[in-house]
């Protein structure tokens, strides 16, 4: 998530664990604690994107992470202390920055980018595909709790209620992601379509509006549905592509990266020299090739890797089309279907200019 949720959740979850004993020291240190996982972004500055793929949400979103690093955090805020206090006081600091801490990678679990709870032991990536990484619901329920606590800070209310709200708001959100999937699924059956992957991803800014990509043995599908107003979801069609120049990418370093990074939600198209590759959980068109991640790679005429390239960053569609509100809340199916025609995508060049 961003880092403004990133920090109030912190400050709110230690504020609520130990608000009698510190008040509003709780809430400006669990603030700092709540961001203190994504400075991972700076041990790969010096590198590539695929090292910023590989670094980012790894040994700092561990689950392993909090119960180490947070009594540490707490002994020296505790020893920063004028009036330190006992060992009460040293212990709400160690429970309320070691909770600050591990709320960080519980709320990027919600996002369809994927975290490492696991390192160092595994490398594996969670996701609950709940949440878009910015939600201006979410985030203003948790700062009205962290700017009542701040006035009370003595208070649990403020601060519990801001907690459970947000908590329950995550919860809303991954049902609708998961009744998104189900209503695609049933409308594949209806359709005739058997056998196929279905996963539903938030968008942006909202928790209603979802992408919805289906993948077959022959092609992959995709397209939007409100869940504010569900109606029948109109899909685009491209076809998968399986061949040696894929079988080579997925071999090389960068390949390997990209395609774990995606949690193997990628499509690939051919281009004269290469193929691009795009990230399918964050495709802002019903395009599958279109995504905000996605990589072009270039081999020779011996089928070795000569070069990879960012695709660049592709424009939403739904902003284009009336905008993502009028998409997420429409008036009627009919609206629906008029913003998001009908396309067959072909596997060719012209199709992948992201």
């Amino acid at each position: 998530m961003d880092p403004v949720s990133q920090a109030a959740l912190g400050a709110v979850v230690a504020h609520a664990s130990a608000h009698r004993t510190l008040g509003v020291r709780a809430l400006a240190m669990g603030a700092v604690a709540g961001g203190i996982p994504d400075l991972d972004v700076l041990w790969s500055l010096s590198g590539d994107s695929f090292d910023q793929m590989r670094m980012h949400r790894g040994i700092t979103h561990s689950l392993f992470f909090a119960p180490v690093v947070g009594p540490l955090l707490g002994y020296l805020a505790w020893r920063c202390e004028k009036r330190r206090g006992g060992t009460e006081r040293l212990r709400a600091w160690v429970l309320a920055l070691t909770l600050a801490l591990l709320s960080h990678p519980l709320l990027d679990l919600t996002t369809p980018y994927g975290t490492q709870l696991l390192q160092p032991f595994s490398d594996a990536r969670f996701a609950i595909w709940a949440m878009s990484i910015i939600d201006p619901v979410y985030t203003v329920v948790l700062l009205a709790g962290v700017v009542v606590a701040w006035r009370r800070p003595h208070w649990r209310a403020a601060s519990a209620t801001a907690l459970g709200l947000s908590t329950a708001y995550l919860g809303y959100a991954w049902y609708l992601n998961e009744a998104a999937a189900d209503a695609a699924r049933a409308q594949l059956r209806a359709e005739g379509v058997e056998h196929a992957e279905v996963a539903a991803f938030p968008t942006f800014l909202q928790v209603h509006y979802r992408r919805v990509v289906v993948r077959t043995d022959a092609e992959v599908l995709a397209g939007f549905v409100s869940m504010w107003r569900p109606c029948p979801i109109v899909w685009s069609a491209a076809p998968r592509l399986a061949d040696a120049t894929v079988a080579a990418w997925r071999d090389s370093r960068e390949g390997r990266i990209f395609e774990w990074f995606a949690m193997g939600w990628v499509h690939h198209v051919p281009t004269d020299r290469g193929l691009v590759s795009a990230d399918l959980r964050y495709g802002f068109s019903t395009d599958p090739a279109i995504s905000a991640f996605s990589t072009v790679a270039e081999f020779d005429e011996g089928g070795d890797l000569v070069r990879v390239m960012d695709a660049g960053r592709a424009r939403p569609d739904f902003f284009s089309r009336g905008g993502l509100l009028a998409n997420a809340y429409p008036g009627s199916c009919q609206a629906v279907s008029s913003a998001t025609p009908v396309q067959q995508i072909a596997a060719s060049p012209a199709a992948t200019d992201a």
